[in-house]
C-alpha cells in the first residue's frame, strides 16, 4: 500500500512539473529580442517586406529588426539603427554611438560662402597630409550606397587574391540591379569582377565576391567591418558588400582614411575608376577619363540620394572630394573643387 502511494506521489509530481514547464513556454515572448542588441529600432521604420538585404539573414539573427525601403523618411530624421554587439569588431565604434542618419557633427564646420551646398556633408581635402579646405559635417554618418563597394574591392584583393578565378552563381546574379551583363554560370577573374563592380557598381559582382571568399558572405562582411576598425574608421559599420542596405554606414572623415588606404596598398582600385570602358561595358562616373581624375567610387539610395568620392591631382596635391546626400553630385564636386582651386590661389 506504501509503495503504491509512492508511485502515485511520483506520477503527481512529474505532470506537475510538465504543467509548470508548459506555462513557462506559453509565458515567453515568440521574438523576444537577444541580449546583444542594444536599443529598438523606432517602430514607425519597421516592415514586414523584404530585408535590407537578400543575405541578412545568413548575417543577422532572423528577428533582427528589418528596414522600411520605402520613401526613406524616416531614414532621414533622428533614427537610430541597431546592430548586434557581436556583429561588430570588439575595436569597432561603442553600440551607443552605433550608425545614425540626421546625427550632427561633433565639430562646427563653417560651409564656404562661395559653395552652393546641395548635399547633407561635403569634404576638400588634401589626401596627403589632411588639410581640409572645405569641411560640411565631415563627421555626421550617412547611407554608403556603393562607395562600400571600395572595402569589398579591399577585402577581395587581399583575401582572395586577383588571378583567382570563379563561377558566378545564381544567387549573385539574383542581387538587385543587372547592371555588369554578368550571366549564372560563366567563370570569372577577380580582377575582372572589381573593375566591372567599380566600373558599372554592379551588385551582382560585388556579390559574386564575397560568396567566392572561402568561408562565405557571413565572414566576408565581418571582415569589412574589423578591416574598417584597423583603419580607424570608427564611425562606419557594414552590412553588406554591395551597399544595397542603409545600414552600410560611414563619415566623410572615415572615407577618406580608406581612401588614403587604397591610394597607398591598391592604386589598382583607383586606376580601374579611371577607365572610360571595360570591354562593352560604360563607367558611370563622368570623370573618368579626364587626366586630372585619379580615381573614385559613385553611390546611390533612395535613403542616401547621390554619393560620391573622388581624387584629383591639382596644384602638385591629391585632392580628395567626398560628397554625401547630394542632389547632383558630380555638379557639387565640381564647384567644390573649383572653389579649392579658387582658395588655393588666394592663398598664394
Amino acid at each position: 500500500m506504501r509503495n503504491n502511494f509512492q508511485s502515485l506521489l511520483l506520477v503527481i509530481l512529474i505532470l506537475t512539473s510538465l504543467l509548470i514547464t508548459r506555462e513557462a513556454k506559453i509565458k515567453t515572448p515568440i521574438a523576444q529580442q537577444p541580449a546583444s542588441f542594444a536599443e529598438s529600432v523606432e517602430a514607425s521604420s519597421l516592415t514586414s517586406g523584404e530585408s535590407a538585404s537578400a543575405d541578412a539573414k545568413e548575417i543577422l539573427p532572423e528577428n533582427f529588426p528589418r528596414l522600411n525601403h520605402g520613401s526613406g523618411a524616416n531614414l532621414l530624421g533622428n533614427l537610430t539603427i541597431t546592430v548586434p554587439q557581436d556583429f561588430l569588431p570588439k575595436n569597432s565604434v561603442p553600440l551607443s554611438q552605433s550608425p545614425t542618419t540626421g546625427e550632427q557633427s561633433s565639430v562646427n564646420y563653417q560651409p564656404s560662402p562661395a559653395v552652393n551646398f546641395k548635399s547633407k556633408i561635403a569634404l576638400v581635402s588634401d589626401l596627403d597630409d589632411n588639410t581640409d579646405f572645405i569641411g560640411y559635417n565631415i563627421n555626421q554618418r550617412w547611407p554608403l550606397a556603393s562607395i562600400t563597394k571600395l572595402m569589398t574591392a579591399v577585402l577581395a584583393i587581399e583575401e582572395i587574391g586577383k588571378e583567382k578565378e570563379t563561377v558566378v552563381s545564381e544567387n549573385a546574379i539574383a542581387a538587385e540591379g543587372d547592371s555588369g551583363k554578368l550571366k549564372a554560370g560563366e567563370l570569372r577573374k577577380v580582377e575582372d569582377l572589381i573593375k566591372i563592380m567599380i566600373l558599372t557598381s554592379s551588385n551582382d559582382a560585388a556579390a559574386a565576391l564575397a560568396e567566392f571568399y572561402a568561408f562565405g558572405l557571413p565572414d566576408f562582411v565581418e571582415l569589412m567591418n574589423k578591416k574598417a576598425a584597423d583603419l580607424g574608421m570608427s564611425q562606419t559599420v557594414f552590412f553588406d558588400p554591395t551597399g544595397l542596405s542603409p545600414i552600410n554606414q560611414s563619415t566623410a572623415n572615415d572615407i577618406r582614411k580608406l581612401m588614403k588606404y587604397i591610394a597607398l596598398n591598391h592604386p589598382e582600385i583607383l586606376d580601374y575608376s579611371r577607365e572610360k570602358v571595360f570591354g562593352n561595358l560604360q563607367n558611370i562616373n563622368i570623370f573618368a577619363g579626364q587626366s586630372d581624375f585619379l580615381g573614385g567610387k559613385t553611390g546611390y539610395l533612395e535613403e542616401a540620394g547621390e554619393n560620391l568620392v573622388s581624387l584629383f591631382s591639382a596644384n602638385n596635391r591629391r585632392i580628395i572630394i567626398v560628397v554625401l546626400g547630394s542632389e547632383n553630385r558630380f555638379e557639387q564636386t565640381r564647384e567644390l573643387f573649383n572653389n579649392y582651386l579658387i582658395q588655393y590661389r588666394n592663398e598664394r
